[in-house]
């Protein structure tokens, strides 16, 4: 039988450290206060943690380990559970590779970029971007909204949508689509910024010529440019 260890994050903030063959009952009990006698005085709590293990003892091993770790690793192996349960697809059957996912976002002549606003609210405006490895680069202006939400709150994620196609007779929309979560920096180095803007411009006006590029990157001190790297990628499809 499977057995879980799990950490919890009390009302006071500490952290509690268990073991249990189910984790929603384990919960439960701990939060209407007849739990361990530790979390029955500091409610309230919270699932922050969990993994499964192959037998009771080996969860016990497990939770043991866990119990000797310091507070900075236990938020640490907190953080990288996060991490990882965030970008996972809940429909794996739709799931596209990774490698199509970035074949996804070349494809789309913009993707819609979403932040968060300086007073925790949700901001999201639509981007021409172009992708240099796992980077992708976007330019702007030097002030306005967008930038002091990146300023505030670099983490963001950029969502890309291929051929949707409204398929009435199944009342759905046939689309490939992608979403990038990273973090946002904007570029300082005169050469990487130069380097993005002179690809943006190659992107979106082909045949201008490398002269009406030149009067553009003319106008560069004046424009932002910002690097999104990625951590994640997923794409989806539905066909």
């Amino acid at each position: 039988m499977a057995y879980y260890v799990y950490i919890l994050r009390c009302g006071d903030g500490t952290l509690y450290t268990g073991s249990t063959n189910d984790v929603a009952r384990r919960l439960a009990i701990h939060q209407s206060g007849k739990g361990a006698k530790y979390t029955r005085s500091r409610l309230p709590v919270a699932l922050a943690y969990w993994e499964e293990l192959p037998d009771k003892s080996t969860a016990l091993r497990r939770e043991a380990a866990i119990k000797g770790l310091s507070r900075r690793e236990k938020l640490a192996l907190i953080l990288e559970k996060e991490r990882k349960t965030m970008y996972e697809m809940r429909r794996k059957d739709r799931q596209l590779p990774e490698e199509t996912a970035w074949t996804v976002a070349d494809s789309c002549l913009y993707a819609v970029l979403s932040m968060t606003a300086e007073d925790g609210s949700a901001y999201a405006v639509p981007v021409h971007v172009i992708r240099e490895g796992r980077d992708f680069y976007f330019h702007c202006a030097r002030e306005g909204r967008k930038n002091r939400c990146l300023q505030s709150h670099p983490r963001v994620c950029l969502t890309f949508v291929e051929d949707a196609q409204v398929v009435q007779e199944r009342f759905t929309t046939r689309y490939r689509s992608a979403v990038a979560f990273g973090t946002a920096e904007e570029v300082s180095d005169p050469a990487e910024k130069t380097a993005a803007l002179e690809k943006l411009c190659g992107w979106y006006t082909p045949d201008m010529g490398r002269e009406a590029v030149g009067r553009e990157l003319e106008a560069a001190p004046r424009t932002g440019v910002w690097r999104i790297r990625i951590e994640a990628i997923t794409g989806k499809h539905n066909d």
